[in-house]
């Protein structure tokens, strides 16, 4: 049996120990690096608070209100205040799920139901015929009057100039919040 010599154990237990601490110094340096979402479902931030809606699912051959023909397995929907082109994110509380639509089309014209999502949208979510679902929206399109961009304000009829839209940094530090 070979004897490890008291010098050759130190120098071992020093390499050791070195190549530990180095791996953690890496490693905390990396933690503080910010990483980048894969997710596209978290690539908008919402521009006005969420809210429970009735869906419904349609397929019906048709033109939509843009005077394209429908496509039953896009992801597109229809509502009855929300400017056309309107990116929504609705998600289905029962399984967990959620998809980003557009606005393409206007209705439901029926009573007590909000949003009518196009048959791919629905059958993504998991609904079957009617359900609750938790609607978002995501961003707002901006409209032209008299060669002038607007944007229209969440709740509101009336157009609000793309200069005084609504912006989180510009909220935050009205309040206070120089920094982050």
């Amino acid at each position: 049996m070979k004897l490890i010599d008291k010098k050759q154990l130190s120098a071992w237990i020093k390499r050791k120990l070195t190549r530990t601490s180095l791996l953690l110094a890496c490693g905390g340096g990396l933690s503080v690096v910010p990483l980048i979402s894969v997710s596209s479902e978290n690539t908008f931030d919402r521009i006005q608070a969420g809210e429970w809606v009735v869906a419904s699912m349609y397929w019906e051959d048709k033109l939509v209100s843009t005077g394209k023909a429908f496509n039953p397995i896009g992801w597109h929907a229809a509502h009855k205040t929300l400017p056309i082109g309107t990116l929504i994110r609705v998600s289905n509380p029962k399984n967990h799920r959620s998809i980003n639509v557009t606005i393409n089309d206007r209705g439901p014209f029926v009573a007590n139901r909000d949003l009518d999502l196009s048959l791919g949208a629905g059958t993504l979510l998991g609904l079957r015929g009617l359900g609750t679902v938790y609607m978002e929206v995501l961003s707002i399109p901006p409209i032209r009057i008299a060669g002038r961009s607007w944007k229209v304000c969440s709740r509101s009829t009336r157009p609000m100039p793309l200069a005084r839209a609504f912006s989180p940094a510009s909220h935050w530090r009205e309040h206070g919040f120089h920094s982050l």
